[in-house]
């Protein structure tokens, strides 16, 4: 019976480890939504992975973009 929960309790840990694994970290997440970033991109017009990013960094991100397509970075 001992051996039977805890495999069970093992099972679980490793399942709630392998979902907090997948989640991905906010630089991650920065990094995607620049890489998103295009003329479609708008203050109000955001790429669905830029969703989770502040409005201050994304608007400091659409800045850069924006200049960077001037020629002016």
């Amino acid at each position: 019976m001992r051996i039977r929960v805890g495999v069970v309790v093992l099972a679980v840990v490793l399942l709630i480890a392998a979902f907090i694994s997948n989640i991905p970290s906010r630089a991650e997440t920065e990094a995607a939504c620049r890489r998103a970033l295009d003329n479609l991109s708008t203050w109000t017009n955001r790429p669905d992975v830029c969703l989770d990013v502040s409005s201050k960094t994304y608007r400091t991100f659409l800045l850069m973009y924006q200049l960077r397509e001037e020629g002016l970075d």
